[in-house]
């Protein structure tokens, strides 16, 4: 197969500009295990950008992400492996004390879910996405009825940030690290054409991070 072009254009201006510019890191980096400051687990959407949006340098953040930034229930024992084994790691190995939930407005991956379940003629033919997409049905049950349409989505995405760090506190190890005040677990939700994010507070909602 071909190298794209836009690669090796991209590959070559990093190689000698940004690379250069942090070459002495990069090296260290190399001589160091990794030692991450938090785990981020996002979206698979390109447009969400946590290494730009928190200023991330080589190795501060240990990333993961999914189609829709999803945290499976300990009950959907087939579904969680990826998710679980690369939290796992990043906890147990890497003792992370930080870890964040970073859902994003304009969520395709959310929108297809509420579509799906709003009315089973909308599911397309994906094998994979239908059954990934469905761990969301407790979220979507918890939408208002009274909401406007634009606001339920919105709802939903935030919902599922709410649902996923009560998943999390199903396994085990998990729960136990919070409790022991060794993990701290943040929820946020990032606008993209605002650039604005909001943090989900101890009293179950979200409010701008200033």
């Amino acid at each position: 197969m071909e190298i794209p072009k836009f690669l090796i254009e991209r590959y070559q201006f990093w190689k000698k500009n940004t690379f250069e510019d942090y070459k002495d890191i990069y090296q260290q980096a190399s001589k160091n295990p990794q030692k991450p400051i938090a785990m981020i687990i996002t979206c698979c959407d390109s447009r969400i950008l946590e290494n730009t949006i928190f200023g991330g340098s080589v190795g501060d953040y240990f990333i993961h992400r999914n189609i829709a930034n999803i945290i499976p229930s300990k009950n959907d024992n087939d579904k969680n492996i990826q998710t679980l084994s690369a939290i796992e790691y990043g906890l147990k190995v890497l003792k992370i004390q930080n870890l964040i939930i970073l859902g994003h407005s304009n969520c395709g991956g959310v929108e297809y879910s509420y579509k799906t379940l709003l009315d089973k003629k909308n599911i397309n033919d994906f094998e994979y996405i239908n059954q990934w997409t469905s761990c969301l049905q407790n979220s979507f049950n918890n939408i208002p009825n009274d909401l406007p349409e634009i606001e339920k989505i919105t709802f939903f995405e935030q919902e599922n940030i709410k649902q996923s760090i009560k998943n999390l506190r199903e396994y085990d190890f998990i729960d136990k690290l919070i409790n022991e005040n060794k993990l701290n677990v943040l929820g946020l939700w990032y606008q993209i054409n605002s650039g604005l994010i909001k943090i989900l507070e101890n009293n179950n909602s979200f409010i701008d991070l200033d």
